[in-house]
């Protein structure tokens, strides 16, 4: 038996679909006693936990299933580095904010403009950023060449997030009834 304390109540950890040996229920006890259960935006019962764990996994399986029928957030996913150079671009955008591969090389000072440039590069070649001028803001700098993302690569991610949201409202759904 595992001790949880959460927001609003301590749960006792057994899972009765399992004969656990020892070193196993010391293990569980020693991982469920470092998760972050009050984070959570609702309570699990005690019984419920590894439910929660399957659930969570099979839910990841699917995010990262949907991303291979969409070429554009493959190409975002295919590195960390790609997923943080789009964020910089779709948020700015979003914001009406100018971007450019000057001024995402400094929100990442972590690569080099080198590096910066040759994802930029390639996410325009393959049109998943365009040369557009901003939303809101305009440049009196002709030579700025503000990044915009595709409409495509908007309505991908868009769509991406909206089933992530809805998947897991559905899980807390399940799991909480």
């Amino acid at each position: 038996m595992v001790t949880i304390n959460t927001k609003k109540n301590t749960l006792n950890i057994v899972n009765p679909k399992l004969n656990l040996s020892a070193e196993d229920q010391r293990r569980q006890k020693n991982i469920i006693s470092k998760l972050n259960l009050a984070k959570l935006p609702f309570d699990i019962a005690p019984d419920r936990i590894c439910d929660l764990n399957l659930e969570m996994a099979r839910h990841s399986r699917a995010v990262l299933k949907y991303q291979e029928d969409k070429s554009g957030i493959k190409w975002i996913f295919s590195s960390i580095k790609k997923y943080k150079v789009f964020l910089i671009i779709f948020e700015a955008n979003e914001l009406g904010e100018e971007m450019y591969k000057e001024k995402i090389s400094t929100k990442l000072p972590e690569y080099s403009y080198k590096t910066i440039a040759q994802i930029v590069d390639e996410g325009v070649k393959k049109n998943f950023f365009n040369k557009l001028e901003a939303r809101a803001k305009k440049t009196k700098d002709l030579k700025i060449r503000n990044l915009r993302p595709s409409e495509d690569i908007i309505i991908e991610f868009v769509n991406w997030k909206i089933d992530l949201l809805s998947s897991l409202m559905s899980f807390k759904k399940d799991l909480i009834n």
